[in-house]
Order: structure tokens, then C-alpha cells, then sequence
């Protein structure tokens, strides 16, 4: 059964861009989600992207940064190494939001630190990834 699903959490690694003789491309992002106690133990959930998401996150996600994503949640089973059964939860066909990036990267083209607006390079109605700012005020900015 897969139903459509949103987080918010921290990226556990590097993305790695993986691509396939058909020529299609696959991101699997480690996402660790956290319930609002900071010390709670953190779930880790997989935010597969394909394509044009896949390659914006290769090229502009980093260990550490903050990202929100939506897409169709799925759970696949596994065997473990000492033969347990195990689980993990995957969004798949993720749309994705960088809320707060742990650095900026460089513009080849323009030799200077940039930041994407728009990181699909053809326009559309509904690109699936977008960067905004961070949404979330720092405590000391909230007004009560």
C-alpha cells in the first residue's frame, strides 16, 4: 500500500548520483527525521529523486542540510545480515525544498558562490525541486 507523505529532516550523507543504461539518473537521499524533542532518537527515511531532481541534488545538496520533501511513501522489507527482518521507509517521486544549506556552492559558469533560484534548467509550472528560505524562525525571533 503507498500513500502521499511529507518530512522535514537533515541530510545523513553526501547525495550520490547514480545512473542507469537507459540513461535515466537516481539520487537516494538518507534523511534523518526528528520528532520535536531534539534528543529523541532520530528515523531515517529514503527520498528517492529521479532525472533532473536527482542531478540538483547531486550537484547542490550536502551532508547536514535541511530539506523538506513530499511524495508517495512506501516500505520495503529486508533481510539483514544476521538474518532478522527488517524494514525502511522510502518517499518516492519526491519533490524537495532546501530549507537551510550548510554551504553554498560555486557557479562554474560564473566564478562566484551561488545559490539557486531555480534549479531546474528549463522553466516549469511546477518544478520538482525548489529552493526557498528558511521558513522557520530562530527561537530568539519568536514574538512571545
Amino acid at each position: 500500500m503507498a500513500f502521499q507523505g511529507s518530512l522535514t529532516g537533515n541530510l545523513g550523507k553526501k547525495p550520490e548520483l547514480k545512473t542507469f543504461d537507459s540513461g535515466k539518473m537516481k539520487v537516494e537521499l538518507a534523511v534523518a527525521v526528528r520528532q520535536q524533542n531534539k534528543d529523541a532518537e532520530a528515523h531515517w527515511v529514503q527520498v528517492d529523486l529521479w532525472d533532473k531532481s536527482a542531478q540538483y541534488a547531486a550537484d547542490y545538496l550536502n551532508k547536514g542540510d535541511s530539506i523538506f520533501a513530499q511524495g508517495t511513501v512506501t516500505e520495503e522489507k529486508f533481510t539483514r545480515r544476521n538474518g532478522d527482518l527488517g524494514f525502511k521507509i522510502i518517499l518516492q517521486y519526491a519533490r524537495i525544498e532546501l530549507f537551510k544549506s550548510k554551504e553554498t556552492k560555486p557557479d562554474p559558469t560564473q566564478g562566484r558562490e551561488y545559490v539557486p533560484s531555480n534549479p531546474q534548467p528549463t522553466p516549469d509550472p511546477e518544478p520538482a525541486v525548489k529552493v526557498v528560505e528558511t521558513l522557520v524562525p530562530e527561537i530568539d525571533e519568536i514574538p512571545f
